[in-house]
């Protein structure tokens, strides 16, 4: 074995699972599981805001500990403009003061989501002298979401990543693009997560005539409007046909509303609220594709969750899914063709033994499995771990 394999990461992520949102950075918790699966002692520390805390305290730490891994999550009340942000701060501040007591010091720090938490490991880095790196997740960097704005915010980002030891994301797409907004690095690829011993093929009935979509319900992004519409034509063809509808959000009430202006036939479609793990991969496994319209995404991961269970997927051409899907798991269509995308699903119900189910779950195994992630950090971690022992530059 390695003898760094026993070294401690810090992981600081912005998004991250918490009692208010157990489903919020979700690949997160995800990565930090395949860096322990890779032999390391993975500490994770998160500052979330909360509307009410017991006993009027206006912090609350939890510690959460399984093994090499270590969850301290700092809890802050939210009273909104300058307060808040100050608790943050302190909140940031306890859960990282908790978590050396807690595990020791790390020998690694993993921001993940730019910039608050990359300016938090670059402090961290300079009073530790110890690297650290950087993933991005967010999508704020394309043109149909830009919120990377602002004189500042670009002249830090930079600087960031310029001082880290590596900088990775979690497509290729979202490395053009963070490339277009001026940001200079050597992009690793770190895809995310998907749970293969979940989202995995059973002997059962699929429902020929079910398309389903998990999406959050924010339509900016996901596009849903374009999904109904496109579904309204496949009923034209497919009286039958059914969509699933798995998710909350903030625009969920403007999706019935939508739905209910056309008309449908009771049971065309229906909601299923949030589902996870078990119920989430069955309500999956029985369906006859995914569909995701989106207009954006950085990864897709329900795309490669629904194709681990050797369901084909229509999606728009967004992150790397056309590279990965070509013609073999399913189709791509552009983003806003709703007729395009209404005729790649019926063609998919219509003829769904063009797809070789056996050979998407392998090939996304392969790559995106959790043994094939915990690989790919192995090697982003000694990596960095490496050049900082031999005297190299930080980029």
């Amino acid at each position: 074995m390695n003898p760094d394999k026993h070294l401690h990461i810090l992981y600081l992520p912005r998004w991250y699972p918490s009692k208010q949102d157990p489903m919020f950075g979700l690949f997160v918790k995800k990565h930090a599981l395949a860096a322990v699966k890779a032999g390391y002692r993975v500490s994770v520390a998160f500052a979330v805001p909360a509307s009410k805390l017991p006993g009027g305290r206006k912090y609350s730490i939890s510690v959460k500990q399984d093994g090499a891994f270590t969850e301290t999550i700092a809890e802050y009340l939210n009273a909104g403009g300058p307060v808040s942000q100050w608790r943050q701060a302190v909140a940031w501040s306890k859960a990282i003061q908790s978590s050396v007591r807690q595990s020791g010091r790390p020998e690694l720090i993993h921001a993940h989501i730019l910039t608050r938490t990359a300016v938090i490991a670059a402090l961290l880095s300079f009073l530790w002298r110890i690297p650290y790196l950087i993933t991005e997740h967010w999508s704020r960097y394309y043109p149909e979401n830009l919120q990377y704005k602002g004189w500042l915010r670009k002249t830090v980002t930079r600087m960031l990543i310029k001082r880290a030891g590596s900088v990775s994301v979690v497509s290729e797409r979202l490395a053009t693009a963070m490339h277009r907004q001026g940001l200079r690095f050597n992009p690793e690829l770190l895809p995310n997560v998907v749970d293969t011993t979940l989202f995995q093929p059973v002997t059962g009935i699929i429902d020929p005539k079910k398309i389903i979509s998990v999406t959050c319900f924010e339509e900016r992004s996901k596009n849903l409007k374009m999904l109904i519409d496109a579904f309204a034509l496949i009923l034209k063809e497919m009286p039958d046909a059914r969509l699933v509808l798995v998710g909350e959000g903030a625009d969920l009430e403007e999706t019935r509303t939508y739905i209910n202006g056309k008309n449908f036939q009771p049971g065309a479609v229906r909601f299923t609220g949030m589902l996870q793990d078990e119920a989430l991969a069955t309500e999956i496994r029985t369906s006859a594709c995914l569909a995701l319209s989106s207009n954006y995404e950085t990864f897709g991961i329900v795309a490669f969750e629904a194709m681990a269970c050797g369901i084909p997927v229509v999606a728009t051409d967004v992150a790397d899914l056309k590279t990965f899907i070509g013609n073999d798991f399913g189709k791509i269509v552009s983003p806003g063709d709703i007729q395009g995308f209404a005729a790649a699903l019926l063609e998919l119900l219509n003829h769904p033994e063009q797809y070789n189910r056996k050979k998407m779950t392998v090939a996304v195994m392969q790559k995106f499995g959790e043994k094939a992630i915990s690989d790919k950090l192995d090697m982003l971690y000694q990596s960095v771990l490496n050049k900082r022992r031999h005297g190299g530059e930080q980029r």
